[in-house]
């Protein structure tokens, strides 16, 4: 009878957990969906995904050129290429990647996405590829998916801090169809300090109504948000700038800070994780071992 009753406790918590699950729709697309699950069923991905239920985004096929994700981190909708529709594991990475930078962008309060992400994001997407035993053909489904083969190739051939050199390169190069340029984080650091030397109302309003059109200008923020945000700021009386200044500095200051901590702790988190996985990365060397690395 004890038995009995566990067990029934068991199927009900169960049952409240996936009726939970789809009171939260991540997505309209099937392929997706299948992704989505995949992640899910995989040890790096599995609190990612509780993540993503608890702090939903919306994931569709971006319907603008680029195999890359897009954000729209506002309304917390996340664009995948809809040329990795061919391969439900391919598609997954693509997804756990975004869905990842968008976790950071979270949890640290940090205003755009970085490079640094985006580094982050093309280790933790390899963890991924090792941990679902990824093959070349999954990758050929996927018309090759030469980009993200040669992320999770540089990670297994070469080692970490090259794939993350590698991802920063990429994201630092212009390319507006994958909202890039992206800013770094020292570079945020700087533009924040001369927010904080503003000698004027005006010197401050200039570097937030620049930083924004160059948000614009890498398809991050359309230009209405843009002159909107410069519109409600000059109407501050004055005393109301300072004050929003001053407190628009420690907020990103506190952005920084976590993310710093979160960086590095990250980094740790995957040399564990190497050494721990020893078998799978030797198994992908094998596999691999052919891979044209895009230098």
């Amino acid at each position: 009878m004890r038995k009995h009753l566990l067990l029934l406790s068991s199927f009900w918590l169960l049952a409240a957990c996936a009726g939970n699950r789809r009171e939260v729709r991540l997505t309209s697309e099937p392929s997706i969906e299948r992704a989505l699950d995949i992640v899910g069923s995989t040890g790096e991905g599995r609190p990612l995904l509780k993540f993503l239920y608890k702090n939903p985004a919306r994931f569709e096929y971006a319907n603008t050129p680029g195999t890359c994700h897009k954000f729209s981190l506002k309304t917390r909708e996340i664009f995948l290429p809809l040329d990795y529709k061919g391969s439900d594991l391919v598609l997954a990475l693509a997804l756990a990647r975004a869905a990842y930078i968008y976790r950071l962008y979270t949890v640290t309060g940090l205003d755009e996405v970085i490079s640094e992400e985006e580094e982050l994001g093309a280790i933790f997407q390899a963890r991924l590829a090792l941990e679902l035993n990824l093959m070349n053909a999954d990758f050929e489904k996927a018309g090759g998916a030469a980009e993200i083969k040669n992320d999770f190739c540089t990670y297994v051939l070469e080692n970490p801090g090259y794939a993350m050199a590698q991802a920063r390169r990429k994201a630092l190069s212009p390319d507006p169809d994958c909202q890039r340029p992206r800013e770094t984080l020292e570079n945020q650091r700087v533009w924040l300090e001369k927010t904080l030397r503003a000698i004027n109302e005006e010197t401050f309003y200039q570097l937030l109504y620049e930083r924004d059109m160059a948000r614009v200008r890498k398809g991050v923020m359309p230009a209405s948000a843009a002159m909107k945000n410069d519109a409600v700021l000059r109407a501050m009386p004055t005393y109301e700038v300072y004050r929003y200044q001053r407190t628009f500095y420690d907020r990103q200051s506190d952005s920084f800070s976590r993310f710093g901590k979160t960086y590095t702790g990250e980094i740790k988190k995957d040399s564990s994780w190497r050494a721990a996985h020893r078998e799978e990365l030797d198994r992908a060397r094998e596999e691999f071992s052919a891979c044209n690395l895009v230098q």
